[in-house]
């Protein structure tokens, strides 16, 4: 897996310089959207992104943000509108309310941000204040001293970016209520700064543990180290929420749509084989009523008038449009022999009964045809309808 690549973003740095800066240090197309391009993340400096907390009442998820506003627009520099909110903390406190701590950004100034960023070709898939990324430590206070800014860390994680020059101050409110000799202190910074706050720095140990010194030279490289375990908030949310391309949308659902795809073949190559059943199923049936129904000629008899009204009445029973195979198996039954072939008007086919009408028929041809129809054990009626046409009646006994 790619780890993502940082880039940090000093106090009262150049943005244009910053940024232009890190993508000369990037390998060629390393600013490319692929899926083995690592992310992008920036970090800035806390000293933007003060912490405030407050307590509300019970009010649900959807309108925190909204409620918090309010809480702390007095305690703000400039209008609560110009500045973008995150939740950083929120759990519950006597009497149903809820504690909160919200981080708040200029709108203009993280815009700006990503406008450079974008310019640049850069696209950061999360954006954290630097201090953000420490991990707390049970038991320790973590101090982090970066030039003229002083970030405190409970072990409870909540956060504060304190001047310099107020290390007792800040303290203070590190402790809280926890009596004195209860915690250590862990102070992160460069060896100047350590000489330089040295004094004050062991002026706090009477209310200490402890007070462990780590010289840092590369803060990046401990923040990259720390970043996984603190999980910071990302700033890019709401309005400023990465959105997703073309590739990525793509990528995200390629494989339901690849599974769909697969569904859909296999419905239609189901269906395939249910018509080529059904096809064969039709034609056996079709073939056995070919066979009943040759029962009712008589032998070497033609049956080119009979075909055709046998025909349409198949059409009308299952709207088929082409010749059946039926009629085609009907006609190799019978092989024609120069008799005199039967002329029928109509005929009607029902399980154990068969119903011809007959335009024309000498008394001879008919006692061939009732001779074949009564050794194939049918049962032979003739009679007359309204307009004198003949009508043989035959049934299965």
């Amino acid at each position: 897996m790619n780890q993502p690549r940082l880039l940090h973003i000093p106090v009262g740095a150049n943005l244009e310089t910053t940024i232009s800066s890190f993508k000369s240090s990037l390998p060629t197309g390393a600013a490319d959207d692929t899926p083995a391009t690592p992310s992008l993340i920036v970090l800035v400096p806390a000293a933007l992104v003060p912490r405030l907390g407050a307590t509300l009442p019970a009010v649900p998820s959807q309108k925190l943000r909204q409620a918090a506003a309010y809480a702390i627009e007095d305690r703000l520099v400039g209008d609560v509108e110009s500045q973008h909110l995150t939740v950083i903390n929120s759990q519950p406190v006597s009497g149903g309310q809820l504690e909160i701590e919200i981080a708040a950004v200029e709108r203009d100034w993280l815009r700006e941000l990503l406008s450079a960023l974008s310019v640049a070709g850069l696209k950061p898939s999360a954006v954290y204040a630097d201090a953000d990324c420490i991990a707390s430590k049970p038991g320790d206070v973590l101090l982090w001293i970066d030039g003229a800014d002083a970030h405190w860390i409970t072990p409870q994680g909540w956060r504060r970016t304190w001047p310099v020059d107020t290390l007792a101050d800040a303290l203070d409110w590190s402790l809280g209520n926890t009596p004195a000799g209860t915690l250590g202190l862990r102070v992160y910074a460069n060896a100047a700064d350590l000489q330089k706050h040295s004094l004050t720095i062991d002026a706090l140990r009477a209310r200490l543990v402890s007070v462990q010194l780590y010289p840092l030279e590369r803060p990046l490289d401990w923040l990259a180290q720390e970043l996984e375990t603190a999980q910071p908030n990302n700033l890019l949310h709401s309005e400023f929420a990465p959105q997703k391309t073309h590739s990525e949308r793509w990528r995200r659902w390629r494989w339901p749509l690849r599974i769909a795809a697969a569904i859909v073949a296999i419905f239609m190559a189901q269906i395939v084989v249910d018509l080529s059943m059904a096809s064969a199923r039709a034609r056996v049936i079709e073939e056995r009523i070919a066979a009943q129904a040759s029962t009712l000629l008589p032998p070497a008899s033609a049956i080119a008038n009979v075909v055709p009204l046998l025909e349409r009445q198949l059409v009308a029973m299952t709207s088929r449009s082409a010749t059946a195979p039926t009629l085609e198996a009907l006609n190799s039954l019978v092989v024609p022999s120069g008799a005199t072939p039967m002329k029928l008007d109509a005929i009607d086919l029902k399980p154990g009964r068969a119903t011809l009408q007959l335009t024309s028929a000498t008394p001879e041809e008919i006692a061939v045809w009732r001779t074949a129809w009564s050794a194939a054990g049918w049962q032979v009626s003739e009679s007359r309808d309204p307009q004198g046409m003949l009508v043989i009646e035959l049934v299965r006994p």
